[in-house]
């Protein structure tokens, strides 16, 4: 529950996105790839923003509702009404590289989160620094199956 004083443009809705393809061939939020490969592109904000509001649908995965000052303060940034404050702009990363997207403004703003992202699109992995190219390329062809272990372990 939001704080009374707290104005209600100044809470977002939280819901969770639900993509079964995704979840099951994607990257839980916290996962290393996130880090690893996400963040680069998200930023380190929008990255940290993502984790934030997806740990709250792990704890109330029918949806939340949260402060945005509150919110912003605790992954280090300020909250201003408006689209040019770094909370705001982190905002609008997560949707512009589908880790969330908006699906209402009244009567509520609501936002949909994943909790899993995808495998980073080729066109940004081509944008990676090229150490972090091989690193992908390694970290998706590399990963052992499940037959590879139990072939190793026979």
């Amino acid at each position: 529950m939001h704080p009374s004083h707290t104005p209600e443009d100044a809470i977002i809705h939280i819901v969770p996105w639900k993509d079964p393809l995704i979840e099951h061939n994607g990257y839980s939020i916290d996962d290393p790839y996130i880090e690893m490969f996400w963040l680069p592109v998200l930023g380190p904000t929008a990255t940290w923003l993502v984790r934030r509001l997806a740990g709250g649908l792990q704890r109330e995965p029918e949806g939340y509702a949260v402060d945005m000052v509150d919110l912003a303060r605790g992954i280090g940034v300020n909250y201003t009404p408006g689209r040019h404050n770094p909370f705001a702009r982190a905002l609008s990363r997560c949707t512009m590289f589908g880790a969330a997207q908006q699906i209402a403004i009244q009567p509520h703003r609501t936002l949909a989160v994943r909790t899993v992202l995808p495998q980073l699109p080729l066109r940004h992995i081509a944008r990676l620094p090229h150490p972090l190219r091989i690193a992908h390329h390694d970290w998706v062809h590399m990963e052992p199956s499940s037959e590879t272990s139990e072939l190793s372990n026979a």
